[in-house]
């Protein structure tokens, strides 16, 4: 784009240039430009380029620097920010380059603060505080404050995506050699500024963040004085057209400066939940009420097209944009025009086509699973009647027979003395029996709501090899409709292959056909505590007629060694020739150099405190039975370890999913012990160095790592009066057995470790160490 400088800048190598684009701001410049002229770094040299004003904004500009040596002025025809942006990036000499918006203001001691922090922490870009600000108040940009934009210290986009909530170019310092051959979109206004900034954080890679203010943002109050940051409120359409837009500028960006698969695949998912949570849902609502038929029909067919762009895990990341296309919309249906809801059917068929089980079962875990539903019978009918119909029994307050099942339906509302459990178990299971055997998979557990664990890396790879197959899950959820429940069983009886990770309440008592296989991914890997039929006497124990209810149709179990068959097959009541070492699949990551580079890089972006640290984690079992396992009495004496061990050491306390009491930290050892227990286990293994652990089977997974490991059997006696063990247990572990918290802090401090134990355990425990279990399994089992 053609510019004209109308008036230069004597100083010649400035430290920072600011680069300001204006644009009929007569009323906020001269306030900007003061808070320049103010700042306490003098070595600035300030670029004001005019994008064509016309209330008599150049000439005021031109008039202040003709009074001042620093002031660059350059005009343009009308262009917009990002023209503007870039021909003053282009004019621009400083070593650093700074953006301000001709309403916004910098505290004095802004482009100091940034500066010093640029200089001495040596990184390509620079943050801190930014507050909004009025005529009368000022505040916290709340976007900011709740992602944690404002911590300070040293950061990079893939272990910090908070980052991705400052995307504006304002209020950072960026060097010049990392943003000069850049530049800023010019087709777009409204976040035309997300792949430049996006760009210079991955170019630049180690961005700083300073607690300090240093940044205003002026939100204007006037009536048809709207700013560019205000556009999606009074022209939704404009705003989510750019955005659309810029996401596709944004978006390679990552597979051009990320090169790790696993923290791509993340940073990715990372930036559209925030786009389309932050960016594209307020336009998404204003297009909706705004009632216009064109702008409505244009952006479903966009919606459509960004759906079918992405791969299907991304898709299946992105909770937020899967709400909005399903019952955020059929609640607002009735704003849609006629001339748009083809065009909306259309989006929506394809949302349901990609939804994985996982994220079905999230939506239906909502506060809508019925206009879940509803959508679900569109999208496979092709038509927007059962939205019209569930609006409708909505409205009237009853419910309305969709035609579900009408056989099994019919029979159940006349059957009133009957639990619905009774009735879909008893009645319609064995109807369903009858009918022909599919090409369908179905996964089954009450652990997750999600598919996880060993469930999604089996996934995964039947999408790979059987991509034929129908998938569908029933995974964890507080309560199922009777049409859910039939659809569950329905599923069951139907379906040529059936996976488990545990016990499953649904599946007790009932007989599969002979056509149906079910298999047993066990959610834990080799063999310690006795289970199943194993552990019936001990105090924590079934009866034997519950565990041949929940056991009986299994035809097969899927383990990780063969030295472990016949514990399985005993705890199971199952022939050893259907007991399988084919591996265990969440154990699969392990062997992914890919992820475990991007966790660790995570994990410190996330918990900076432990960056330079040895890391301990306390990851025990539960006790007693199940009325028992939430309260865990903390015998690790925390105090103690953080004054014993000192700085070299952090602690992180992992606690066995079915504890949710009895687990805090001191608030004055918060920097030496973080409660991680909502993390994923596998991930916390992965940044630990020493185990403590008991009687948990997680010993298996840490061994795969050849890291010691610490046996704290304080209640050891008492513990085999309630489960006992497959093996003699101080001969079985693969580390020291310690009793009390100065055993364990000496043998932390002496390095009391035999390794060569560990290995030998691993190799004991996996007959395949090839991070393959998921692939092997899905090959043998699925035919």
């Amino acid at each position: 784009m053609l510019y004209e400088i109308v008036k230069s800048a004597a100083i010649a190598e400035p430290k920072v240039s600011v680069v300001i684009p204006v644009y009929n701001v007569i009323r906020y410049i001269d306030e900007t430009i003061d808070s320049l002229l103010n700042q306490t770094l003098k070595e600035i040299e300030i670029v004001l380029v005019d994008d064509g004003s016309s209330d008599g904004s150049l000439e005021r500009i031109i008039e202040i620097a003709n009074a001042h040596d620093n002031i660059v002025v350059v005009k343009e025809p009308n262009a917009g920010p990002g023209t503007a942006r870039n021909n003053g990036l282009a004019v621009a000499k400083g070593k650093y380059i700074s953006f301000v918006d001709s309403d916004d203001i910098l505290p004095e001691k802004a482009l100091e603060i940034m500066y010093h922090a640029a200089e001495t922490e040596q990184v390509g870009v620079v943050t801190g505080i930014s507050v909004s600000f009025n005529s009368s108040r000022s505040w916290f940009i709340g976007g900011h404050f709740k992602k944690g934009v404002f911590k300070k210290g040293r950061k990079s986009l893939v272990k910090n995506p908070e980052m991705l909530y400052t995307l504006g170019p304002c209020n950072k310092l960026y060097r010049a050699d990392v943003v000069k051959d850049i530049g800023f979109p010019t087709s777009i206004k409204v976040a035309e500024d997300h792949p430049f900034v996006l760009e210079a954080y991955l170019k630049s890679g180690d961005i700083y963040t300073v607690d300090e203010i240093i940044y205003n943002y002026r939100a204007r109050e006037d009536e048809g004085d709207v700013s560019l940051s205000q556009i999606v409120k009074s022209d939704p359409y404009v705003s989510f057209k750019d955005i659309i837009e810029s996401t596709k500028l944004s978006d390679p960006l990552f597979t051009k400066y990320v090169e790790n698969p696993i923290a791509l695949a993340k940073i990715r998912t990372d930036y559209y939940d925030r786009i389309v949570s932050t960016d594209i849902w307020p336009a998404y609502k204003g297009i909706i009420m705004e009632g216009n038929a064109g702008t409505q029909v244009k952006m479903f067919d966009a919606f459509y097209d960004l759906v079918d762009s992405m791969d299907v895990n991304l898709y299946n990341s992105l909770g937020v944009l899967q709400r909005l296309l399903t019952f955020e919309t059929i609640n607002r249906y009735t704003f849609i025009k006629e001339k748009a809801r083809p065009n909306y059917l259309r989006a929506l068929k394809l949302a349901y086509s990609k939804l994985d089980p996982g994220s079905m079962n999230k939506l239906l875990s909502s506060n809508f699973p019925k206009e879940v539903r509803a959508g679900q019978k569109a999208a496979n009918r092709n038509s927007v009647r059962p939205i019209y119909n569930r609006l409708a029994v909505r409205k009237a307050g009853t419910v309305v027979s969709a035609g579900f099942e009408k056989v099994v339906v019919g029979t159940w509302k006349k059957i009133q003395d009957m639990s619905r459990n009774l009735y879909a178990r008893r009645i319609a299971f064995p109807i369903y029996k009858l009918g022909q055997k599919q090409d369908k998979i179905v996964f089954l557990t009450n652990k997750h709501d999600i598919l996880a664990d060993s469930f999604k890396a089996v996934y995964d790879e039947v999408l790979k090899q059987k991509p034929d197959y129908e998938v569908v899950g029933y995974l964890k959820q507080p309560k199922r409709s009777v049409r859910e429940l039939l659809s569950l069983y329905k599923d069951v009886a139907t379906a040529k292959y059936v996976f488990l990770d545990d016990y499953y309440r649904q599946m007790y008592g009932l007989t599969t056909s002979n056509g149906t296989e079910v298999i047993q991914l066990w959610h834990a890997a080799g063999a310690f505590k006795k289970f199943g039929f194993s552990s019936i006497g001990y105090a924590d124990s079934n009866t034997e007629s519950f565990e041949r209810a929940a056991h009986k149709n299994y035809s097969k179990v899927v383990v990780s060694s063969s030295e472990i068959v016949p514990f399985y097959a005993d705890a199971f009541d199952v022939p050893e020739k259907d007991v399988v070492p084919l591996g265990v699949p969440r154990t699969d990551r392990f062997f992914n150099e890919d992820y475990k580079a991007y966790i660790k890089a995570s994990f410190l972006g996330k918990y900076p405190y432990l960056k330079g640290k040895k890391i301990i984690t306390y990851a025990p079992t539960f006790r007693g039975g199940p009325g028992e396992r939430q309260n865990f009495v903390m015998n690790l004496n925390i105090r103690r370890l953080a004054e014993q061990l000192g700085d070299e050491y952090a602690l992180i306390l992992k606690m066995h999913p079915s504890v949710t009491r009895g687990v805090g930290v001191p608030f004055d050892l918060q920097e030496f012990a973080f409660n991680m227990s909502r993390e994923d286990i596998n991930d916390v293994l992965i940044n630990t160095d020493i185990l403590i652990t008991d009687y948990s089977s997680v010993v298996f997974d840490f061994s795969i790592m050849e890291k010691p490991v610490l046996f704290y059997a304080y209640d050891l006696e008492n513990y085999l009066g309630e489960r006992n063990f497959y093996y003699d247990y101080e001969a079985f572990v693969p580390g020291p057995i310690v009793r009390t918290n100065d055993e364990i802090i000496s043998a932390i401090e002496t390095n009391d470790f035999d390794l060569d134990k560990v290995r030998a355990f691993k190799k004991r425990f996996f007959d395949d160490l090839d991070g393959k279990s998921a692939e092997r399994i899905v090959r043998e089992l699925i035919k």
